[in-house]
């Protein structure tokens, strides 16, 4: 979950090639609850253009071995990833409406 209110906001990194880091400028930006501005909903990376190259190697290395499961193991993963998401809809879509502001019946939706 996002920082909780109140609460010290989380610091995210990226996660790039199976790891946690910071980008590459090592700065980061505040997200504020737009519904109020005084709280700051948590902390991320200002990448840059390196960032998303490392991102995108990373990702075609990963790609490489992927290719080679079997479909139907890569489907049961899959199909887990979204159970996971489902039975965390309700946090994501509270952590959503702090972040953008929208509706919590929207970002419901949204998840």
């Amino acid at each position: 979950m996002l920082g909780e209110k109140d609460a010290r906001p989380r610091v995210f990194k990226n996660f790039i090639d199976g790891e946690w880091v910071e980008s590459s400028t090592g700065e980061t930006f505040e997200d504020r609850n737009p519904a109020d501005t005084r709280e700051v909903v948590a902390i991320f990376q200002k990448s840059a253009k390196a960032d998303v190259d490392a991102a995108v190697a990373a990702a075609n290395r990963a790609f490489a071995k992927w290719r080679l499961v079997p479909a139907p193991r890569r489907a049961e993963i899959v199909f887990r990833a979204a159970e996971m998401l489902l039975e965390r809809k309700e946090e994501y879509a509270r952590d959503m409406t702090r972040e953008m502001g929208k509706v919590l019946k929207e970002t419901r939706g949204d998840v």
